[in-house]
C-alpha cells in the first residue's frame, strides 16, 4: 500500500498545485510549495495509520479518502494565513475533487484486464 500512496503522490502534487496557481492562490513556484506542504500533511497522516481504513479501490473508499485530505489539506491552507477563508476552502475542494478523479481515472484503467501500468499485454 506505500507503494500506492508513493506512485500518486507526484501526480496529486503537480495537479493540486496548478489548481492552486490558476486559482491565483500564489505564484506557481509557492503554489508548487504549498500544495507539496499540504500533501506532505495528508501523507503523513496516511502513513500513521490511517490508510488502510480509508483507501480503497471503492467508491465508498475514494470518498472517504476525499473527505480526509480536503480537511487537512485545506487546515494546512488555513495556517499558512495567505488568503481569505473562502478562497482557502474553494481551493482545497477543487485541487481535492481533481485529485480523486485521477485516482479514480488511475485505479479504472488498472481494473482493465491485460492493462499493466499503461502498457497491454498480449494474454
Amino acid at each position: 500500500m506505500l507503494s500506492f500512496y508513493i506512485f500518486q503522490f507526484l501526480p496529486i502534487l503537480l495537479v493540486e498545485s496548478f489548481v492552486l496557481w490558476r486559482m491565483k492562490w500564489a505564484s506557481l513556484p509557492v503554489s508548487i510549495y504549498d500544495a507539496l506542504l499540504m500533501n506532505f500533511a495528508s501523507f503523513l497522516g496516511l502513513l500513521l495509520g490511517l490508510g488502510p481504513y480509508i483507501t480503497s479501490s471503492t467508491p465508498w473508499g475514494l470518498t472517504l479518502f476525499g473527505t480526509y485530505s480536503f480537511m487537512v489539506e485545506g487546515t494546512v491552507l488555513m495556517l499558512l494565513d495567505r488568503r481569505d477563508p473562502k478562497l482557502v476552502w474553494a481551493c482545497a475542494l477543487t485541487a481535492n475533487l481533481l485529485g480523486c478523479i485521477l485516482i479514480a481515472v488511475e485505479v479504472l484503467i488498472s481494473s482493465i484486464p491485460g492493462v499493466h501500468l499503461g502498457h497491454f499485454s498480449p494474454n
